[in-house]
């Protein structure tokens, strides 16, 4: 039975299809919608910033202003008891549990488990 890390940039890499010869990092998003800031986790191409993956969204985007502003910034992640902490160089951090990406990605990678799963 074939087990995921969902926990690590080379799922994401595998799941996006992402060439070894591009460097990523884990992100943390700053979107801001009618003056509301809201701070996402993400993964952002090293050599290419403004484009990154928005983790809860499953889909790219790229660094936007106007109405709808995006901005990514690159994190450093560490292991907590509970889950992972985000922190980036301009002071903004998350915290996630560690089921936090499998809760999202977990039903639309096929593997074995999910014929044990009752899906809603």
């Amino acid at each position: 039975m074939e087990k995921f890390n969902y926990n690590s940039l080379a799922f994401i890499r595998r799941y996006y299809r992402i060439p070894a010869s591009r460097r990523l990092s884990w992100a943390l998003i700053a979107e801001t919608v009618h003056g509301k800031t809201e701070i996402r986790l993400g993964v952002v191409f090293i050599d290419s910033p403004y484009l990154y993956i928005d983790v809860a969204m499953r889909r790219f985007f790229t660094e936007c202003g106007g109405a709808v502003s995006r901005k990514a910034f690159p994190a450093v992640r560490t292991s907590c008891r509970d889950g992972f902490a985000y922190r980036t160089a301009d002071g903004l951090s998350k915290h996630t549990p560690r089921s936090y990406i499998r809760d999202i990605y977990f039903t639309s990678v096929y593997s074995r488990e999910l014929l044990r799963q009752v899906l809603y």
